[in-house]
C-alpha cells in the first residue's frame, strides 16, 4: 500500500493521470454530443432501464464526460472532476456485469463510439466484455488516484522540520 501511495502521491503520475482521464472522457463525449439518438439507441441495448432512461442518459451523460474532461485538462477541480469520474466508471462496470450475468450481447457498447460495428467477426475489444471491464478498472484505479490527496513532503529520516513561527501577542 505505501509504494501504491508512493506513487500516486508523484506529480508526474497525477498529472498523467489527469490529462489520460481528460483525453478519453472528451473523445468519448464528442462522438454522443453529435449524434444523441445513436447513444441512445446504444444505452438501450445494454436493457438497464427502459427508453425514458436511455434517452436521458443520453442527453446527460456526454455533457458531464465534457464538462469532467475540460475541468481536468484545466486542473480545476481536480479531486471532484475525480470524484465524478470514478462514480461513472464505478456505474459503468456494475452495469457491464449486469449485462454480462444476463447473458445479454452488446456489440456496440456506446463507449467511445455510437457506431454501428462493421459486420463480420467481432473483436473482443467491441462490446461489453472483459476489454470493457479491464479498462474501465484502470480508468477508475486512475481516477482515484486524483481523489485521493496529493502527497506531501516529507523531510529526511533524522533531519528536524523547519521550525514554526510563533505570535508574540
Amino acid at each position: 500500500m505505501t509504494l501504491v501511495r508512493h506513487l500516486v502521491g508523484r506529480p508526474a503520475v497525477r498529472l498523467a493521470c489527469r490529462l489520460g482521464l481528460a483525453a478519453m472522457f472528451l473523445y468519448a463525449a464528442q462522438g454522443k454530443i453529435l449524434a444523441p439518438a445513436a447513444f441512445a439507441k446504444a444505452v438501450y441495448q445494454w436493457q438497464v432501464g427502459g427508453p425514458v432512461f436511455s434517452n436521458l442518459v443520453a442527453a446527460v451523460l456526454p455533457w458531464v464526460e465534457a464538462i469532467v474532461g475540460v475541468l481536468l485538462v484545466a486542473g480545476a477541480w481536480t479531486r471532484e472532476a475525480g470524484l465524478v469520474v470514478a462514480g461513472l466508471l464505478l456505474s459503468f462496470n456494475l452495469a457491464a456485469v449486469s449485462v454480462l450475468s444476463r447473458g445479454i450481447d452488446v456489440e456496440n457498447c456506446g463507449c467511445t463510439s455510437v457506431k454501428a460495428s462493421a459486420s463480420g467477426p467481432r473483436s473482443p475489444f467491441q462490446g461489453v466484455g472483459f476489454f470493457l471491464l479491464a479498462r474501465n478498472t484502470v480508468l477508475l484505479a486512475a481516477a482515484l488516484a486524483l481523489v485521493l490527496p496529493p502527497r506531501r513532503e516529507t523531510t529526511a529520516p533524522g533531519a528536524t522540520a523547519a521550525p514554526t513561527p510563533v505570535s508574540t501577542r
